[in-house]
C-alpha cells in the first residue's frame, strides 16, 4: 500500500515536474486603442481620364474643336494628335484629345484647340 502511495505520488510529482517546464499557451494579447483616424463614410473621388475621337471631312481645327466639345464639363485638354486617311480628294481628317479632371492637369496649350482649356 506504501509502495502505491509512494508510486502514486511519485508519478504526480514527476506529471507536474514535466508539465512545469511545457511551454505555456500563448494567450490573446489586449487589443490596444487604435490611433488610426475613423472609417471615412464616403470614398474619395478618384480623377476622371479619357480621349475622345471625332472625324471631320473639313479641317484638322474643326476635327479637334469637335473631338474637345465631346469631352466632360470641367475637364482639361491635356494632350491631342491628328491624322489624315482617305485618298486624295476624299480625305478625312481624325482627332483625338485626352483630358484629365483631376486638380494637377496639365493643359495641353496646343494653339488649335479653343475653349476653356487653350
Amino acid at each position: 500500500m506504501i509502495r502505491s502511495l509512494l508510486s502514486s505520488s511519485l508519478m504526480s510529482v514527476l506529471c507536474c515536474w514535466g508539465l512545469a517546464g511545457a511551454p505555456l499557451r500563448a494567450q490573446p494579447a489586449e487589443a490596444e486603442p487604435s490611433t488610426a483616424p475613423e472609417a471615412v463614410a464616403e470614398p474619395i473621388a478618384q480623377p476622371l481620364r479619357g480621349s475622345e475621337t471625332y472625324t471631320s471631312s473639313i479641317s484638322e481645327v474643326d476635327a479637334c474643336n469637335r473631338a474637345q466639345m465631346l469631352r466632360p464639363a470641367d475637364s482639361i485638354v491635356t494632350g491631342m494628335h491628328f491624322w489624315r486617311s482617305g485618298e486624295e480628294g476624299q480625305r478625312s481628317i481624325s482627332c483625338r484629345i485626352h483630358w484629365s479632371d483631376a486638380e494637377d492637369a496639365v493643359p495641353t496649350r496646343r494653339p488649335i484647340l479653343f475653349g476653356p482649356s487653350a
